[in-house]
């Protein structure tokens, strides 16, 4: 634990369609994480099974699976809740609910809908895929609940989806669904796009965040960017978040130099926001 946060880092035991995980055998994952001090590993995966795996390596070492990724599954099978085709998106929301049942035997914080919420460009209109993906959500969080499990909401920026690309568009989404497990999952490289300043932002979204991703301005691991991680670790810290800041970055230009460089800028920033607490 680093200040009042934990910290983790996304990988996948899946050769997956996306560069912006760990795509490292998972066991040297799990033991150069648990060498550099970090707490946990988030898990992208495709299926349940993975996931049971994964975890098993993860603790063994003693880290926690703080939330479990999904996208891969519309990237991979074009899963999507906001499919046109109703066979597809009851296909796409049967995986999400295996996912949970997968994450609660994890123990993992969260289940994310990402990506396979789709674009927003599948269905005949974005008010309707909008429709879609509340309807979704609703039948997703109450399945949730019975297990205890959050379903973290991640506004993603427009050039990847048309659906939830702010803060505030995805309070208004909780607000609508009204399920209290479900929860934003804020990314520091899609508010760069989307927010005016982060920071208000971070702000804005106060006690409904319930996981963190970082990600420098680049996409690359904090500290190989603009971003000023120790304006936004405090700002985090404002709004009484005390879960997993966790690096969802390009791997570049090893896993290990990514690794180190994450959680050396995390305790940069965090040194000052250590002081403030402890005169708050």
């Amino acid at each position: 634990m680093i200040g009042p946060f934990k910290v983790s880092m996304v990988a996948t035991p899946a050769r997956a369609k996306f560069e912006a995980v760990v795509q490292e055998t998972f066991a040297r994952v799990v033991d150069l994480l648990k060498e550099l001090q970090f707490d946990g590993v988030e898990v992208s995966v495709l299926e349940p099974e993975e996931l049971l795996e994964a975890a098993k390596l993860a603790r063994d070492r003693g880290l926690e699976i703080p939330a479990v990724g999904t996208g891969l599954n519309f990237l991979h099978y074009g899963l999507s809740l906001t499919h046109p085709d109703p066979g597809v998106r009851e296909k796409a929301l049967a995986k999400l609910k295996k996912l949970v049942d997968a994450a609660s035997s994890a123990e993992a914080g969260g289940v994310i809908v990402g990506l396979i919420r789709g674009k927003g460009e599948e269905a005949p209109s974005l008010e309707k895929a909008r429709e879609l993906l509340h309807a979704s959500l609703q039948d997703l969080c109450r399945y949730a609940a019975l297990t205890g499990v959050k379903i973290f909401l991640e506004p993603l920026n427009r050039y990847e989806s048309k659906l939830v690309n702010t803060v505030a568009e995805g309070l208004a989404v909780i607000e609508e669904v009204g399920c209290e497990n479900l929860l934003l999952l804020l990314d520091t490289f899609h508010m760069n796009i989307e927010e005016r300043v982060i920071e208000d932002s971070i702000r804005l979204a106060g006690g409904k965040i319930g996981h963190f991703h970082i990600a420098d301005s680049n996409r690359l691991a904090p500290g190989l960017g603009h971003l000023d991680f120790a304006g936004i670790l405090h700002a985090l810290s404002d709004t009484g978040y005390a879960g997993y800041v966790s690096a969802e970055v390009v791997v570049k230009p090893d896993f290990e130099t990514a690794a180190r460089l994450t959680i050396n800028t995390v305790r940069i920033a965090a040194v000052g926001l250590t002081v403030y607490l402890d005169h708050a």
